[in-house]
């Protein structure tokens, strides 16, 4: 479980195309969402190769994204659903007929599953006539959620072929999407980035060769070389939103732990979200108040520079009680790259990305007492943490460089696109 993956990617060259790039649509929710970093590099990544892509932003967004036009739907042409609701009624009832059967026959996972697919729905019947006269060969749904349902029901309106990505919210959490299934039957191909999820649509009934494993890219290497042992206090670092699959309240535990075995640390937590407030009592009941700082959601280059501050990155996700986990969090690699000491949980996908004791660790995060002695022997072991730092930050070159993972998405567009 701790090593990492070597699956196929569904290329087996990434280089140079040398091909004209055929016109395709990027599906977003929302973009750019300030969140949604490796989104953005990607789409950057794929400008870079010469790939003719055109973000689409279904709920909201912004008009502009690194001085290139994004096409965004505004909920005011929804009003003419009144002549193309009918129109399409009427000219692809089999279509009518096979999606709102799945939707009657099928519970919806939540309200929010319900709002996303019928505006993804409404987009798709406003916009199809249109998008198949522009001459879009391929949609890319990004998400296999909103995104997601208006590339099936853009394919049932105008025959335009799409592929999705389906992550580890979409396929855990609760239920699903609601159409789930039927996305991934119609799917020339599924593009997820982590083993674990690939495992999960296997599982769904998803046929090996339209899994693509691409992983999510960093654009970004920070200099590791002047980066030497741990020195009293260690600096811990945590990113991710403040909700139940993080296991941070697990992860307090394990602080509380540290603190009880007289290693010395000040721990910083980056992010927002519906438990900071249960998060800081229990920091505080713990005894933890000045050790243990919760920082609340930053900026992007202001948690950058906090992984080149730190020395060890805790990562403790679980998996909630509905069913949600992470699949391989894009902090786990950025940490890696900046030479920070990983120490990953083993559910979910995070630990993907490590080689135990050489690129970092794996540990459970109900099991308080390793984490307690891996730290304590790191403390003692100077020349395995300048070796791990270098390791680590060698391997995320090596597995996530943003440039390679473009390239093998391309790939696998372009082969969608030829059908």
């Amino acid at each position: 479980m701790g090593g990492p993956t070597s699956r196929k990617t569904g290329v087996s060259a990434v280089g140079e195309f040398s091909v004209d790039s055929p016109k395709v649509a990027f599906l977003y929710a929302t973009f750019p969402r300030p969140t949604e970093t490796f989104v953005r590099r990607e789409l950057t990544a794929l400008w870079g190769i010469g790939a003719e892509i055109t973000p689409i932003s279904i709920w909201r967004g912004d008009d502009a994204f690194e001085g290139r036009k994004i096409d965004r739907f505004r909920f005011r042409e929804l009003w003419n659903l009144v002549f193309w609701l009918p129109y399409w009624v009427l000219s692809r009832p089999q279509a009518f007929r096979e999606v709102l059967g799945d939707l009657w026959n099928l519970p919806c996972p939540s309200v929010q599953n319900w709002n996303e697919t019928f505006l993804g729905l409404g987009f798709a019947l406003v916009r199809a006539h249109e998008m198949k006269r522009q001459g879009y060969v391929l949609c890319h749904a990004v998400w296999a959620t909103m995104p997601a349902t208006a590339a099936l029901a853009l394919k049932k309106l105008v025959g335009i072929e799409y592929s999705m990505g389906a992550h580890a919210y979409d396929v855990f959490r609760g239920q699903g999407d609601w159409l789930l299934e039927r996305k991934l039957r119609e799917a020339a191909f599924v593009r997820t980035s982590s083993a674990s999820t690939e495992e999960r649509l296997s599982e769904l009934g998803l046929p090996s060769e339209k899994l693509k494993l691409v992983r999510r890219g960093l654009s970004k290497w920070p200099s590791v070389t002047e980066r030497g042992p741990f020195a009293a206090p260690i600096q811990m670092l945590s990113v991710g939103r403040l909700v139940p699959k993080k296991g941070y309240f697990e992860q307090l535990l394990i602080l509380k732990a540290l603190l009880a075995a007289g290693v010395k640390f000040e721990a910083r937590i980056v992010g927002g979200g519906p438990l900071r407030d249960k998060l800081e009592r229990e920091r505080d009941r713990l005894g933890l108040a000045g050790w243990v700082t919760f920082l609340g959601a930053l900026p992007e280059d202001e948690a950058h520079a906090l992984f080149s501050e730190s020395d060890v990155f805790l990562f403790t996700g679980k998996v909630a009680s509905d069913g949600d986990r992470d699949g391989l969090p894009n902090v786990i690699p950025e940490a890696m790259s900046a030479g920070v000491v990983v120490i990953a949980s083993p559910h979910g996908g995070a630990a993907e990305a490590l080689e135990e004791g050489v690129t970092g660790f794996v540990r459970d995060p109900y099991q308080t007492d390793q984490w307690v002695e891996l730290i304590q022997g790191l403390l003692e072991s100077p020349n395995k943490v300048i070796s791990l730092r270098k390791n680590a930050s060698a391997s995320a070159r090596i597995q996530f460089d943003v440039k390679r993972t473009a390239r093998e998405l391309f790939a696998n567009l372009l082969g969608a696109c030829k059908g």
